[in-house]
């Protein structure tokens, strides 16, 4: 069973508790690393002008600059992998994590023990088609209400 490290373990505790919850069983099958949870005014902005996010962060605000953060960014973790290299290969594992972040999820939402759904940064309009998307953001996920 894998385990977070603390860099990555101190950045989920910012986030929503299912966010916590979601990740937390999500550890339990796949490695992964939080990247990111809460985002300060700051990075929201800077992350927009150098194009990584389509939010501003004043006019349009980002599910991170929520406390606690509403949105987690992670990534699929094997050692001596770059998962942004851009293979095919590397990219694949983003598409494997989604599915079981999002299948657990749902089976989280039917025991009762989280109140919201996900959305993944790979297919925003949540229908399974990935070819419709214009801004692809593979480690974002994001808490929404059904």
């Amino acid at each position: 069973m894998y385990k977070f490290g603390q860099k990555s373990q101190d950045k989920l505790d910012t986030c929503h508790k299912d966010l916590q919850i979601i990740m937390n069983e999500v550890i339990k099958y796949y490695d992964i690393s939080i990247l990111e949870g809460h985002r300060t005014l700051k990075q929201q902005k800077d992350y927009f002008k150098r194009g990584l996010s389509k939010l501003d962060g004043v006019n349009k605000k980002s599910k991170h600059q929520n406390y606690p953060s509403m949105a987690v960014d992670i990534i699929p973790y094997k050692k001596g992998t770059n998962a942004f290299s851009g293979q095919v290969e590397d990219t694949m594992r983003f598409f494997y994590l989604a599915g079981l972040v999002k299948a657990i999820t749902e089976e989280l939402l039917e025991e009762g023990k989280i109140t919201h759904n996900i959305r993944w940064g790979g297919d925003w309009n949540s229908n399974d088609v990935f070819t419709d998307q214009v801004f692809n953001d593979y480690p974002h996920f994001e808490l929404i209400k059904d």
